[in-house]
């Protein structure tokens, strides 16, 4: 790493290079080695890869990824982006789903069970995402129709009319997770593809599902009542007045929760998560579901509860423990999902450039200061950019030289500046 030299008359001062700055450039020099024939992998590749899955290409990983390696500016990330979301096309199924992961060298597509679709999302996304920051309008008349398929894919899985997305159960980025139903995560990133739809495409067409999704979430997925003692807790909006259903499920989610400043994780059959799921909640700040007092609310509470300790951010807070009603059997598969470990309650470094990035529109300084956090978590180990962290103890665990943390350190750190 080159050091920063400092001339002053006859002196010279070497300024040892910042953290953050470190962290930065790691994050581009290991993303680079994180590259393939076909394009990014999740994780940096070796032999001992199981299956060779972290080898292959992940739509959701590199739809994440692609976020940081266009802000870089680096023309080799750029190019690499670009190659990732090419090479993904031929996985793309006839209706316009994405899968989970694809191996191109063996052409062999791997379909989730049962389900996923923030893979075709996150494929949508980073498309637009690529034309708008390059203006590459041959890549994107080359693909239109692989965007409008994927959109009409997507379309389908608004199940109950109701312009928002469904989805089964552990069918997300988190999957190991009991969500179902309307989930925020997925609904918050739908937010986002048609709003770039509009924006990269001039889809005016678009704007009354747009405004559709936002009074759905807001409508569906937030606890109306201002404390507990409250009574009336469906609002008068056209969603209420469209949905008779949804106005029995927003009575039931209201009358059983206490009032939570945030999101709710998801809303399916008289069923609900009550837990701040952090991910889904940061998307919905970013992308604007979250009006500006709610996205106060929710970062106030995300500081209050220590979520971004001790290091950002525990992807759910608190977590699930066994014997409470949320836990799952499948859970306990490898271990992975106790209390404060994996996607119960651990610490993601990746969705921790998601908080900081957010946090570079709500306050600067806050930004800075979870900069230098998310730098220490990544340093871990050597600089090992570990997949998670335990959430309670902040110790390394999982895959290591994660592809997305590397980026999302990347976009963190050029938003905070």
């Amino acid at each position: 790493m080159s050091e920063v030299w400092y001339y002053q008359s006859t002196y010279i001062f070497i300024l040892p290079m910042s953290n953050t700055q470190k962290a930065y450039e790691l994050s581009i020099d290991f993303l680079l080695q994180n590259q393939t024939d076909f394009g990014l992998s999740a994780a940096r590749p070796g032999k001992d890869m199981e299956k060779g899955t972290y080898a292959s290409l992940f739509p959701r990983d590199i739809g994440v990824s692609t976020l940081g390696m266009l802000a870089s500016e680096n023309d080799e990330l750029i190019a690499l982006a670009k190659k990732s979301i090419e090479n993904l096309i031929p996985a793309q199924s006839d209706r316009g789903q994405f899968p989970q992961n694809y191996e191109p060298g063996k052409k062999l597509v791997h379909w989730w069970m049962p389900g996923t679709i923030d893979g075709t999302l996150w494929w949508s996304i980073t498309f637009l995402e690529y034309v708008k920051k390059t203006n590459d309008q041959e890549f994107y008349k080359n693909y239109q129709s692989n965007l409008d398929k994927a959109f009409t894919w997507l379309t389908y899985q608004d199940t109950n009319n109701d312009y928002l997305l469904e989805q089964g159960e552990c069918a997300g980025w988190d999957d190991e997770m009991p969500r179902q139903g309307t989930v925020l995560y997925p609904n918050a990133l739908w937010y986002w593809l048609v709003k770039l739809r509009i924006e990269v495409e001039k889809r005016s067409d678009l704007n009354e599902l747009k405004d559709r999704i936002y009074e759905g979430v807001n409508t569906l997925l937030w606890v109306h009542k201002s404390d507990d003692r409250g009574q009336n807790y469906v609002p008068e909006n056209e969603y209420t007045k469209s949905m008779v259903y949804a106005q029995t499920m927003i009575e039931w989610s209201n009358t059983q929760a206490v009032y939570v400043p945030y999101y709710l994780g998801f809303s399916s059959h008289r069923s609900f998560e009550m837990r701040l799921e952090t991910y889904g909640n940061i998307l919905a700040c970013l992308t604007g579901l979250a009006d500006e007092k709610k996205a106060g609310l929710i970062t106030q509470e995300i500081i209050r509860a220590g979520v971004n300790l001790p290091y950002p951010i525990k992807a759910m807070y608190p977590p699930i423990y066994p014997g409470e009603a949320d836990w799952r059997p499948y859970m306990a598969k490898g271990r992975q999902n106790y209390p404060w470990q994996y996607h119960n309650g651990g610490i993601w470094p990746y969705i921790g450039g998601f908080w900081v990035w957010w946090l570079s529109t709500y306050d600067k300084n806050i930004a800075a200061s979870q900069l230098e956090k998310l730098a220490a978590a990544n340093e871990l180990n050597d600089w090992e950019f570990n997949e998670y962290l335990h959430g309670q103890h902040g110790t390394p665990m999982g895959v290591p030289y994660q592809s997305w943390n590397m980026a999302m350190y990347i976009k963190a750190h050029v938003e905070s500046q």
